[in-house]
């Protein structure tokens, strides 16, 4: 995706919510002066020829120079991930338990990327589970999802946040009992950026155990030109599935063509730019595989 004009005020937005979640007493100066330094390279940089996950690199390497460490995530990084470990056992005794345990594993997954869990107690993330219903799952292609699975032999799961990680764990857990033949592969990210998975993330949470983890790019979201040459064999596998999690990794695909694969994208809406694609609200859970139009 490229920049678009809702990202462009967000950008900045991000910058003092960073500062104000990392550095509380930080002065104002040196937040407009990281600011100043955005907006000179935005001017200095075409905005048609660039897409998301460039900015959002260089966003995040301006904050980690102000702050003068490498990444500035690495301790809630290490804090979500092991807040979601608490919930992980109750909740895979709810997807064992469940009707369809495939579909509340993804479920699991997806309300994993919608709370604080720094912020939440362990009884408010199980409720959220159990209150569930599909039709809050506002865009559902889930049924698409399983005959998917069903006709290849390869899944590339694309991981988007810390904490959010250990549920991803779940439903690889999950899938790998309904489809055992199926060889599943995870990808991060290859560098620290903001609050993203990387390898280390990976291990921390034995999710290195149980499939093959691998680098993508080190920015958020999916940058091909400067991804691994492993993760684009994973990538453009033919038959594959590839299930891409979060906001940054649609953002960075949208628009991509995709031959002869399928795609799905699980997400929640977090900004208007996504109420706008999906034509949804603030908040709503999406699970859809991509088409010619997104």
């Amino acid at each position: 995706m490229q920049l678009e004009p809702e990202c462009v005020g967000c950008l900045f937005n991000q910058v003092l919510r960073a500062f104000q979640l990392l550095k509380p007493d930080i002065s104002r100066e040196i937040i407009l002066d990281t600011q100043k330094k955005l907006m000179e390279y935005l001017m200095n940089l075409d905005m048609e020829q660039n897409a998301s996950p460039i900015f959002g690199k260089a966003l995040y390497k301006l904050i980690a120079e102000a702050l003068g460490v490498k990444d500035p995530y690495a301790a809630i990084k290490k804090k979500y991930n092991q807040l979601a470990m608490q919930f992980y056992d109750e909740a895979k005794k709810i997807v064992d338990k469940a009707e369809d345990p495939l579909f509340e594993a993804i479920i699991v997954a997806a309300l994993g990327n919608t709370i604080d869990l720094a912020a939440q107690h362990q009884i408010d993330f199980i409720n959220d589970i159990k209150s569930f219903s599909p039709e809050d799952l506002v865009i559902n292609d889930y049924d698409k999802f399983k005959q998917a699975l069903q006709k290849t032999n390869h899944l590339l799961i694309l991981g988007d946040n810390c904490g959010e990680i250990v549920f991803d764990k779940l439903l690889i857990v999950t899938i790998k009992k309904l489809y055992p033949d199926l060889e599943i592969v995870y990808s991060v990210r290859a560098a620290p950026t903001i609050n993203d998975v990387t390898i280390e993330d990976a291990k921390s949470v034995g999710l290195t155990d149980l499939v093959h983890v691998i680098e993508g790019s080190d920015t958020p979201g999916i940058h091909i030109p400067t991804s691994t040459a492993e993760f684009k064999k994973h990538f453009f596998l033919k038959n594959g599935v590839i299930l891409s999690k979060g906001q940054g990794n649609f953002e960075s695909l949208y628009g991509m063509e995709i031959i002869d694969r399928k795609m799905f994208y699980l997400l929640k809406a977090k900004c208007s730019l996504m109420e706008r694609i999906f034509k949804v609200k603030l908040g709503d859970l999406i699970f859809k595989m991509k088409t010619n139009n997104f």
